[in-house]
Formats: structure tokens, sequence, C-alpha cells
């Protein structure tokens, strides 16, 4: 008799064991996929966003494309409660909970849940100031006399490589000057338009 009841207590406290393990892991991983998926979720979305200079201001778009990306995520039979904090289209800022309820082994109820807030960073759409380079084969050509070599188009802040020196019919090209007759320093970004001439020895 005394084996038997060893025997009935043991498995019912194996049992308990097995629920509480069963419990505590179901828990762990409902909670572990709430926090994965949310966050994911809402960089998605938030990076979806246009922005306010593209004339778009609907909320409702940017909770509905939320709401498909969950859809498409998780996977669960229970009660998912989505609860939306901000959403701001205009500053790019989108606030969430995710609230998930299931049912343990034994029956209670349980809730995961995890809430995230996503800022979207500007990102620059300034298009840079453009400026024109040109070469003349002599100082006379960019005084006005000639016709030009090359005519490059440079984005401010470039720098631009010099042409091929142009033929010299049997003097020495002795390299590219500017307005003010000083050597060109081709080093430095272009910041404005520009004209050089090719000097000759």
């Amino acid at each position: 008799m005394k084996n038997a009841a060893m025997i009935i207590v043991s498995a019912i406290m194996g049992f308990l064991i097995l629920g509480i393990v069963l419990t505590i892991g179901g828990s762990m991983n409902r909670r572990c996929e709430v926090e994965t998926i949310l966050p994911s979720t809402m960089e998605k979305t938030v990076e979806g966003m246009p922005f306010a200079e593209a004339g778009c201001s609907s909320g409702e778009l940017v909770i509905a494309e939320c709401v498909e990306l969950l859809a498409a995520e998780i996977d669960t039979d229970s009660d998912v409660v989505l609860k939306v904090y901000q959403n701001d289209v205009q500053k790019g800022v989108l606030s969430m909970k995710l609230q998930e309820k299931f049912q343990h082994p034994n029956g209670m109820e349980g809730t995961a849940e995890a809430v995230r807030t996503i800022i979207r960073e500007e990102r620059e759409n300034v298009s840079k100031e453009q400026y024109r380079v040109r070469f003349y084969q002599n100082r006379e050509g960019m005084l006005g006399e000639g016709s030009c070599y090359k005519v490059y188009t440079v984005e401010e802040g470039q720098c631009l490589q010099p042409p091929a020196e142009p033929g010299g019919n049997g003097v020495v090209f002795a390299g590219w000057h500017d307005w003010n007759d000083y050597a060109a320093d081709f080093s430095q970004p272009i910041e404005e338009n520009r004209d050089y001439y090719a000097a000759w020895e």
C-alpha cells in the first residue's frame, strides 16, 4: 500500500511539474513571438510611410498596412488585440501595443503583449546644385574668340578630373589655368561655374 501511495503521489507531482513547465514554456514562446513580430511589422510599415511632402496624410492606410503585415506574420488561433497609441504620418511616428490572449494547458487564460514605438528617420531628398566647367584650347578661346574644347556638368561638392590635353601643334602643353592665370587645382571640390584654358610653352 505504501508503495502504491508513493507511486500515486509521484505521478501527481510529475503531472504538476509537467503542467508548470508547459505553462511557463508556452507563455515564454507566446511572449517571444509577440515581441519579435510587432517590431518587425512596425518597422516595415513605417519604412513604407510616404513623406509629408508627398501629399499623403492617411493614417488609416498605415494601420491597414500594419494589420495586413501582422496577419501574414503571426500564427495563432487565439484572440489578438492591436492598440494604436500614436499614428502620425507627417512625423513618421507609429506607436502600438500588440496583445495576444491564449489558454495554458491547465485551462487558465494567459496574455502576451508587446509595446513598441517606431520613429522613421527623415531621408534627405535635396538635389544638389549643378555647375558648368568649360575647357578651352587657349586663353583667347576662353575670352570668347574660340570654340570650347570640353564642357562638363559637375554636382556641387564633387571634384573633376581634367580632360586629356589638347593637341598643341608642336608646342608643349603646360597644364590648365583659370581666369586669373593660376594653375588649376583639380583636388578642390567644384562650388561654382568655372572656365579653364590650356597653357602652352
